[in-house]
Formats: C-alpha cells, sequence, structure tokens
C-alpha cells in the first residue's frame, strides 16, 4: 500500500486519472525434485568435517559433494583446494614488516614497566583500541612482576616471540 500512495501523488500533480501500475508478476516457486535433494551431504558430516578442518561450511559441502561423502576424501580435497586457492591467508602475511607500533611506560611504586606492541602501519597505532591494547599489556605486565615479589633481581627482561 505505501507504493500506492506516491504513484497516486505523481499522477494527482500530474493531472492524470490513470491508476497505479500493475504489480510486477510473482516468481514462480521452484521445485526441486527427491533427486536433488540425495546428492546433498549429511548434516553430521558436514559438521564434522568442519570441525575437523576449520574451513568453511560451503567449502565443507562442496568437498563432501564433490567426494560423495567420503571424510578422508572431502579432507583432503579440502586442504588441496586452500592450497591452490590460497584459503590460508596468515601465509601471506607471515613476511611482513611490523616497522611501526607504541611504547607504553607504567610506573607503581618501585616497580617501573617499558612494553614495546608491533604493528604493520601507522593508522593501527593511531587506532584507540590498539592504544587500549598497549595499555593492557602493560598493566598485566606490572601486576605480573609485582607478583615476583620473591625474586630480588632490580632488572628483568622478557621477550616474547610467536613460533
Amino acid at each position: 500500500m505505501s507504493l500506492l500512495r506516491p504513484w497516486r501523488l505523481f499522477a494527482a500533480a500530474r493531472g492524470c486519472s490513470a491508476g497505479p501500475p500493475p504489480p510486477p508478476p510473482r516468481p514462480r516457486p521452484f521445485h526441486a525434485g527427491p533427486w536433488l535433494w540425495s546428492s546433498a551431504p549429511s548434516k553430521d558430516a558436514l559438521v564434522k568435517l568442519r570441525r575437523r578442518t576449520g574451513y568453511s561450511f560451503v567449502n565443507c559441502k562442496k568437498a563432501l559433494e564433490a567426494c560423495g561423502g567420503d571424510l578422508k576424501q572431502a579432507e583432503s580435497w579440502l586442504h588441496k583446494q586452500a592450497q591452490k586457492e590460497g584459503w590460508s591467508r596468515a601465509a601471506k602475511l607471515h613476511g611482513r614488516k611490523t616497522k611501526e607500533g607504541l611504547i607504553g611506560l607504567l610506573q607503581d611504586g618501585n616497580a617501573t614497566v617499558l612494553v614495546e606492541v608491533n604493528c604493520e602501519t601507522d593508522f593501527v597505532s593511531r587506532n584507540l583500541k590498539f592504544q587500549q591494547l598497549v595499555q593492557q599489556v602493560a598493566l598485566g605486565t606490572l601486576l605480573h612482576c609485582q607478583n615476583l615479589k620473591d625474586q630480588l633481581s632490580t632488572y628483568s627482561k622478557g621477550n616474547w616471540e610467536k613460533t
């Protein structure tokens, strides 16, 4: 009904007495016979393959359809497709340099913590969420160092790198 009101206003403004245009034809319902549904993979197999591989449901469904529902073949098919089409984006990011970042300095009593968190661009380091991350890392490090009262060392250095 809301589509008819603007047409009536337009028709009245132009002095037309014609009614609104006829509605577009309705699409006919698609009927899939039982032969189409018989090739669809079962939900249990789809969920199991998704949990094993971690790939999307769409890719897991394609793999199961291509391999006739066999989980082992579908898993190997998924791994081959992932290498072929480059689904693993982490491999692309592996060699990138992190030239930008922030340094966080936090002092509480006798304890002082200096942390450095790196990122790829200066746009990231200007982001409020990244700045909050640096603050939380510094605070967590300070609390950790304050809990280590039994160590009498005045200086300790820690370096965490992903392996």
